[in-house]
This record gives C-alpha cells, structure tokens and sequence, in this order.
C-alpha cells in the first residue's frame, strides 16, 4: 500500500484550521503522513491544530510539524513543505479547505489503475458550511492539455485536489519559490504539463473554501500582480530552456499584460519582469496592441480571445 503525505501550509486559519485538520485525520485511507508548516501564524491556528491532534491519538505518530523561522509566504512554505517529501506520493492541502472522507482512497485507486505521474479529481465550491457547485477535472489529454494549460483562463491550474507521484519533482526544480505567493499554481501546473502524464476522476475530492475574505484568492493588490509578473517570468524560463515558444505559451504570457491594461498598472511593470520578445506574429501584434493604449481595451481583448481560441 503506498504512503502518501498531505502537505499544509498554515498562516492566519484560526477560524478554519481545526474543520480542515478532522477531514484529514478522518481519511479512510491509512497510510498517511501529515506535514504541516508553520508560517510564524500570528493568531492561535497551531494551538487549534494541536487539539485536533490530541483528539486523534491514533494519527499523533503520523505527524510533523515544520516551522518556518520568519514569515515567508506561501510559495516559501510550499516549497519547505515539498523538502520535507520522504514518501513516493504528495497531496497538496490549503488549510482553510476539506477533504471528503474517501478523497485520498478515490485518488490512490485511480493512480493504481493508471500508473499516472498526477491524478486530478473533482472540487466543490465551500461557504457558509454547505457545499456548491461541482467543477470536474479538464478530460484532454497529452497535447491538448498541454495547450490548454498554457493558454490560461482555459482550465484550472489548480494545484490542490491532485495526487502527485514525489519523482516529478525531480522534473521541475523549484516547484515552489520564495516571493511567488501569488499565482503559485500556474506557475508549478504550466511547467508540469511539459513532463508529466496525467490522470483524472471526476468523483469530488476536495472542497474549496470561498468565502475566507483573507485569501489570496480574494485580495488582487500590487504585490500580487507583481507575483503573478514573477510566475510568468519562470514559466517562460522552463520553456525557452526546452527550445522555442508554442502559440499557446506566448498567449498565457500575453495574458500579463493583459491583466495590466484591466487592472490599471502599467504594462512596463510586465516588462520589467518579463523581458519578453514575442515570436508568433499573432502574439507580436498583440503584444503591440496591449502596450499601444490608444486602442481600446475592449477591441484589444477580443483580438485576445479570439488568438486564444485558435491556440489551444
């Protein structure tokens, strides 16, 4: 039977951490290894953590509990996280979300019958204690993901609700880096597509919470697009090292300054951090027309959309 290990992060979930942690120790699957960092959490979350703990004598011995020595973000701690993988297998948990009872046992059975590097599963929405709307697993396959995922704003590039073989980490050095907290999961998503084989089940896996205000997810500023900026900048790295830009790439990096036009920044901030020089004429027309701001938003997002969905 393999072991898995379930990673969380922790910083400010005093409110979520204890629902989060039950649907963990409540697993039906067995071989588990729980890893939990935490991200000098200023608020009572690792107190809370270790009374679910004690209510779980029998999952004590599975647990570790990393720390990091000053607070360095959620790419930071993923990434001390993803170090501290002794196991074959990883699943990546936000703490403020839940795990259905059965989720890891659903995802093992489906790596079992595919031999898959990753396994995707279903999520459902969470808020208010009720779950939402279904949102399954993308079902192409090979290229087609592959073009899909670097588009962006095509799939989810989630992360989370997946089950990875530990080896792919040797694929992608830095899956995770300190300073990228935002936009982390396209960052590590978009250069795993290139080196892995991926399975999916559209059973749910996971339950996302929407309705924690202090999210990243739920607070866009500055330091978050520049983050976003930051992941692009590593993602055109992987693929410049592999040879060439596909159309599809050049789209999800147009996508950068795409957010800078809607969001109101300027487009040299994208610049700065990118270094970008498009190839595909496609991609070099609307690298001018997202940088000319005479023309309008709106006439340049459609020649946007209408690239993208020539691209993937």
């Amino acid at each position: 039977m393999m072991k898995i290990s379930l990673l969380v992060p922790i910083y400010g979930v005093e409110q979520y951490i204890e629902q989060c942690a039950e649907s963990l120790f409540n697993q039906s699957y067995p071989e588990l290894e729980f890893i939990f960092c935490n991200d000098c959490t200023p608020d009572r979350s690792m107190e809370l953590l270790q009374k679910v703990i004690d209510r779980h004598p029998e999952r004590a011995a599975q647990v570790r509990i990393l720390c990091n020595e000053e607070n360095k973000g959620l790419g930071a701690t993923r990434a001390h996280l993803i170090s501290e993988v002794h196991t074959d297998y990883f699943i990546i948990v936000d703490s403020d979300d839940i795990l259905p009872q059965d989720a890891v046992a659903i995802l093992v059975k489906r790596m079992e019958e595919t031999d898959a590097d990753i396994v995707e599963g279903g999520y459902a929405e969470y808020s208010s204690g009720q779950t939402g709307r279904t949102l399954l697993p993308d079902h192409s396959q090979g290229r087609s993901y592959l073009r899909r995922a670097l588009c962006q704003n095509v799939i989810s590039l989630r992360v989370w609700g997946k089950l990875y073989k530990t080896e792919v980490l040797n694929r992608v050095p830095n899956l995770f880096m300190e300073g990228i907290d935002f936009a982390e999961d396209v960052c590590a998503t978009s250069r795993l597509a290139a080196v892995t084989s991926r399975a999916w089940i559209d059973e749910v896996v996971y339950w996302y919470r929407t309705d924690n205000q202090s999210s990243y997810t739920n607070n866009i500023s500055r330091k978050n697009i520049h983050s976003y900026f930051r992941c692009i900048s590593q993602v055109l790295r992987f693929y410049h090292q592999r040879g060439h830009l596909p159309l599809c790439l050049e789209v999800g990096l147009l996508n950068a300054y795409r957010e800078c036009r809607r969001s109101g920044y300027a487009v040299a901030d994208a610049d700065n951090v990118l270094q970008y020089v498009p190839e595909h004429l496609s991609a070099r027309l609307l690298f001018w027309m997202f940088h000319d701001t005479r023309i309008p938003l709106s006439l340049t997002d459609y020649a946007y959309r209408l690239v993208r969905a020539l691209a993937y």
